[in-house]
């Protein structure tokens, strides 16, 4: 064997799973098929969850430059919101661009390699490459909501439900930055936004198909324009780089383990970025994943494929409440209102939605006031 796992995809869940493992005894290889520094469109808002996995690595991320933040705002364009802290460590605003070189010079990944075949078998999993054949006990894909792995093995599925699209871009602000993700709802769209550090603000701009895009305006203008409705200190800041799109979102493997393959972050399936909580989740699989295969690879599919169905639940419930709200300005309004008067509510969602908390910890009273009764 080259290896006992390769990891597809040199993300901060491929690099920290590889990682995770070598400080287990394993042998791990990455690649990529990109070429670090990379940039990406992605949340940047990291949950405490995902920043006490690269803090048990070593990685402090204050020290690297990464804003520091304490919690989460959600604001109506009638200028009411709601916010909950972060009551169980830190969160951090990561620009993928910095995280991502950071992540693979330390997992050492090896670039420009792409996939090209990936054959499990008895006696491992063989994996053909542009730089060559490498054979494992096991392969990990974490190579991305349309990962490459898991359309050569069959295993990727179409998006489901309404399909759901992002612009996501990054304005200079030479104003303090803040130390909350907020999440805006404007009636159709919606705009998630985070100090992303060296003075950048990203920000994204979520909705259905077609709203995204003003008829007569280019896609950067489209975009400035309902920035500017979420955010008007920010109307006349220059973009740094270029405004990028994503989505459809919410899609979902037909398994995420199986014949000693595994997917894990995005690859192992996506719900909305409106919820701010794929990177961690794909950060806290990457620790899981590493336990299961360091005490026994032949038994990790079944453990790991368990690990995944709870926080997947857990995650579209979520979710799924988030877009119940979003193009819904009563509801909205009135959910702002219930969990102002009873901050409990927010403030157990956000811990369910970040993964230190159950489903079945949110109780009755939560539920009502986020109904706004």
């Amino acid at each position: 064997m080259d290896a006992d796992v390769v990891i597809v995809g040199g993300g901060p869940v491929g690099a920290s799973l590889a990682l995770l493992l070598r400080r287990s005894g394993l042998r791990a290889i990455v690649v990529d098929r990109a070429r670090f520094p990379r940039d990406k469109p992605c949340g940047e808002g990291l949950l405490p969850a995902g920043s006490r996995v690269l803090a048990e690595l070593g990685l402090d991320l204050a020290r690297e430059g990464f804003p520091v933040l304490t919690g989460v705002r959600y604001r109506l364009e009638s200028g009411a919101s709601a916010r909950a802290d972060f009551r169980t460590g830190l969160g951090h605003g990561v620009r993928r661009l910095r995280l991502d070189a950071i992540l693979a010079e330390r997992a050492g990944v090896l670039t420009g390699v792409h996939v090209t075949a990936v054959r499990p078998g008895r006696a491992g999993v063989e994996v053909e490459t542009s730089a060559g054949r490498l054979r494992a006990t096991s392969v990990v894909a974490a190579d991305g909501l349309r990962s490459p792995v898991a359309r050569l093995l069959g295993w990727a599925r179409p998006p489901s439900g309404k399909p759901r699209h992002g612009l996501v871009g990054h304005l200079l602000s030479d104003g303090p930055p803040t130390r909350e993700i907020a999440v805006s709802l404007l009636g159709g769209v919606e705009t998630y936004s985070a100090p992303a550090g060296g003075g950048e603000v990203l920000v994204a701009v979520l909705g259905p198909r077609g709203s995204l895009r003003r008829r007569g305006l280019s896609v950067e203008q489209s975009y400035r324009e309902i920035v500017a409705r979420a955010h008007p200190e920010l109307a006349g800041a220059p973009l740094a780089g270029r405004v990028r799109g994503a989505g459809p979102f919410r899609v979902r493997p037909a398994t995420v383990a199986a014949g000693g393959v595994f997917l894990a972050g995005d690859a192992a399936g996506f719900l909305d970025p409106l919820t701010g909580d794929a990177m961690a989740a794909g950060l806290v699989q990457a620790a899981a994943l590493a336990r299961l295969l360091a005490a026994d690879p032949a038994t990790a599919a079944a453990g790991y494929r368990r690990f995944v169905a709870r926080q997947w639940r857990r995650r579209r419930v979520v979710g799924s409440l988030a877009l119940v709200l979003t193009g819904r300005a009563a509801l909205a309004r009135r959910a702002v209102a219930g969990v102002t008067r009873r901050p409990g509510a927010l403030q157990v969602l956000m811990e369910v939605n970040e993964g230190s908390r159950g489903l079945a910890s949110i109780g009755a009273r939560d539920w009502a006031a986020l109904a706004g009764l």
